[in-house]
């Protein structure tokens, strides 16, 4: 019978679509009339040229999968890849093909599938490979009893062809499939394999093939016998049909699996290591190990938060249907709800997300009783303690943390001081106005945003304790020098904030409402320093990150108090007055070196720069500016970078001092902006860039969080690492983010290579920040904080607010 009625297919999310390119070629180069199908358990890249030629991609939304959005969140990537498979059959039978083969993509053919089409040919309904034709009595995973947890037929392939029969199991498949495609052996469940089980006994038409030379794999090599004869390869003295390439590693020649112990040491098994090397050199041409896992679209909340294992289970055994809308969108709110009845109180509440953990873990039952309130109170610390261990993103316990705060929360009843005199301000902040540092650009615009407000303001500008350059900023008008306003707002950090409110002592008034808006980058506040809070009031965080951080600490209010963050668009500026070519893509960041070079992670950036565009087009080069600031003052760091870069032409150093409209014109005369810091406490050129429409890469992680989603630009994956000694002051026991360079890299390539995805996320981030951060926004939260502190009890109502605005 002719191939006319033949469909082969795969299915792989992006990462896996090398190698689905090299399974396909084979394909083709055996079965050149067949129709080639590759079913995206992802969402498609713009870049066309990725997927393989001569195969058609069908979108796994387009299988007609009911409450598709809901099926995709149910599943990690491996249990979703697998459920699509039925779906995907019923999709190519119902186009009319009679034989249609599915294979992993992990899998090359090495001659035509002919012990398969004969089977199909005869009129089988489903034709199935078994992981063993003989007993596996050995010491090696995996054994018989392995082989029974896992399923005794591989479901890396399968042939069906198309009857009534068929079509009938074919359907019973899809309804497990629907929900019970899990990977849970100790309920008999491995994902879809298990249930083909059953399927010989169903099926009058199921053929078994045991033909030794198919589905070959560390499962069963042991049982044959693999052989070469020039380029053509045997099982059994028999041509070789296919090999499934089950957990081969691409960058990892040793090993033919990292699931089995068998075969560890490839240099003791030939001809099967030139049989894996020749495979993994097909794998590293198509770019395999080149497409990040992070690039998984159904791997986060539309917030761009990772959804753990324990919240995929949660949905699961939760929800038969979800009936908020979608749940990427919506489910992450519903876990920070307290469970109902609720347990704990009304401050630190047990949340669902905490009450399902509670529930299926008996080791968490044995340690807490959440009937008292004393139990619950300690699990929920107990949560949001382990959550870091556990690899969890912090997005998921930062409003526990928040919580965690108010119950120490003592409001604040002592009464704003009247003014001292008619032309008093009502309030002064106190901050390094006049020097170019982040922490001063962020004091300048509190005071602005006070001004705008219509608060009646006036600031009194530090250069105590701080070693960065003067610059003239234009705002002497705005300046006293006395601190004589019954309200005190100190931009200064806490390391400082000491050493400033003694040096200034003479100019302070004495009895005056004291606010700290510090900055602070690691997750863990030092505890040498929390003593510097008990000089002042209130805290006012500028990031939500910052409040969580401070919240459980402190007893007295950490309100929420964002920063404008938008920016006016500065004169136009060609590139020519900076030096800068006008052929190329520019890529920007700035750092200083006050603020930790190892923080702001420079070398990281760069490195992921030039894997991105080592093989750049020369008819549109790509480079990147990194300017920095006080070089002078930190010589070693300042010479390694210097010498790191003389001999990369693309990217260009700036080390200049530069007032407010130069910066944003140097900004403004880039195309993006990367940044791969380790943590921040805002984002300053994060936020600058996304108010004047630039594209922006950043490390997933800290207070960018809040700024950069999959929506308004592009996150970065990394990992916590430990911060090394002498990298940042009380570092040990902390971590930090280190970003994935090579998602970088691949993020760096989608914003040069998709200018209209990268105009639309930039335009939906310069939305978001007018809308979130804009000078009406903010003037707004400021009035508002202002005035309930001139009324007697206005820190005891703030702390009631904030806890209603959590717990909603």
């Amino acid at each position: 019978m002719a191939n006319a009625g033949l469909a082969i297919f795969t299915v792989c999310s992006n990462n896996y679509v090398p190698m689905a390119k090299v399974l396909l070629e084979s394909a083709h180069r055996h079965h050149p009339d067949a129709t080639l199908f590759l079913c995206l358990a992802d969402e498609p890249l713009a870049d066309d040229g990725f997927y393989p030629q001569r195969c058609t991609v069908i979108r796994s939304d387009a299988l007609e999968i009911p409450n598709f959005r809901d099926f995709a969140f149910r599943y990690d990537v491996m249990e979703f890849n697998t459920a699509l498979k039925p779906f995907m059959f019923r999709h190519l039978l119902a186009r009319g093909y009679r034989r249609v083969i599915y294979l992993d993509a992990d899998i090359e053919i090495y001659a035509p599938l002919k012990p398969v089409l004969d089977l199909l040919d005869q009129g089988a309904s489903f034709v199935l490979t078994p992981h063993l034709t003989k007993p596996a009595e050995r010491d090696a995973y995996p054994d018989d009893l392995g082989i029974m947890r896992a399923g005794v037929y591989n479901l890396g392939f399968l042939g069906v062809g198309a009857s009534e029969e068929t079509d009938r199991i074919l359907r019973w498949w899809s309804r497990k499939l629907q929900f019970d495609c899990t990977n849970d052996q100790d309920r008999g469940i491995f994902v879809d394999q298990k249930f083909m089980d059953l399927v010989p006994g169903f099926a009058e038409h199921a053929r078994i093939l045991r033909d030794t030379t198919c589905n070959v794999a560390y499962w069963n090599l042991d049982q044959r016998e693999l052989g070469r004869s020039g380029d053509a390869w045997f099982v059994d003295d028999r041509p070789l049909c296919f090999f499934h390439f089950s957990g081969i590693r691409v960058n990892d020649t040793t090993r033919l699996t990292r699931y089995s112990n068998a075969f560890r040491d490839l240099d003791g098994h030939e001809p099967l290591a030139t049989l894996a090397s020749c495979y993994l050199e097909r794998l590293r041409a198509n770019g395999h190990g080149s497409i990040p896992n992070a690039t998984y679209s159904y791997g986060r909340f539309a917030s761009g938060t990772p959804i753990p294992a324990q919240v995929r289970q949660m949905y699961r055994q939760s929800h038969v249907s979800w009936s908020l809308g979608d749940p990427f969108e919506t489910y992450e709110e519903y876990l920070h709800l307290p469970c109902v009845p609720r347990a704990g109180s009304r401050h630190l509440p047990v949340t669902r997300f905490m009450k399902y953990l509670y529930a299926t873990d008996e080791s968490l039952r044995q340690r807490f009783n959440l009937e008292t309130l004393e139990g619950a109170e300690a699990y929920v610390r107990a949560q949001i303690g382990t959550a870091q261990t556990r690899e969890w993103d912090r997005r998921l316990v930062e409003t526990a943390l928040l919580r965690s705060g108010r119950n120490s929360l003592r409001a604040v009843t002592r009464k704003l001081p009247a003014r001292l005199n008619a032309g008093d301000p009502l309030v002064n902040v106190i901050g390094y106005f006049r020097l170019a540092v982040g922490v001063g650009e962020s004091g300048r615009k509190m005071l602005m945003a006070l001004d705008d407000a219509g608060v009646d303001v006036r600031g009194l500008p530090v250069h105590f304790g701080s070693d960065s350059r003067a610059i003239e900023v234009g705002m002497d008008t705005h300046f006293v020098e006395e601190a004589t306003a019954p309200i005190q707002l100190f931009n200064i950090n806490a390391d400082q904030l000491p050493r400033t409110i003694e040096h200034l002592q003479p100019m302070l008034r004495k009895d005056a409402y004291r606010i700290v808006m510090p900055f602070c980058e690691l997750e863990e506040f030092p505890q040498a320093w929390l003593a510097a809070f008990d000089l002042v009031d209130e805290v006012w965080a500028p990031t939500r990150y910052v409040q969580s951080i401070l919240a459980p600490h402190l007893s007295i209010p950490v309100v929420y108090m964002p920063s404008p963050l938008t920016v006016p668009a500065p004169p136009d500026c060609s590139r020519s007055e900076f030096g800068f070519p006008d052929d190329a893509f520019l890529f920007f960041f700035a750092f200083d070196y006050f603020s930790y070079v190892e923080r702001k992670n420079p070398m990281a950036l760069v490195r992921a720069f030039k894997r991105a565009f080592a093989s750049a087009d020369p008819a549109r080069p790509v480079k990147l500016v990194i300017k920095t600031l006080n070089a002078d003052a930190a010589s070693e760091e300042s010479d390694a970078l210097r010498e790191a870069l003389r001999d990369e032409p693309d990217i260009i150093l700036v080390d200049l001092i530069l007032d407010r409209e130069k910066t944003l014109q140097l900004i403004n005369v880039c195309d993006a902006v990367a940044s791969l810091h380790r943590s921040e406490g805002l984002g300053l050129i994060v936020a600058e860039a996304m108010a004047l429409g630039k594209p922006v890469i950043a490390t997933d992680y800290s207070a960018t969080t809040e700024l950069v989603t999959p929506s308004t630009g592009w996150p970065v994956d990394f990992k916590l690492v430990a911060v090394g000694a002498g990298k940042y002051p009380y570092s040990q026991g902390q971590v930090w983010a280190e970003a994935d360079e090579e998602h970088a890299a691949w993020q760096m390539r989608e914003v040069v290579n998709n200018p209209l995805e990268a105009k639309r996320r930039a335009d939906s981030a310069k939305a978001f920040l007018n809308a979130s951060f804009g000078a009406d926004i903010c003037a707004r939260h400021l009035r508002k904080r202002v005035a309930e502190l001139q009324s007697n009890g206005g820190a005891m109502r703030q702390s009631t607010e904030i806890l209603s605005s959590v717990d909603a």
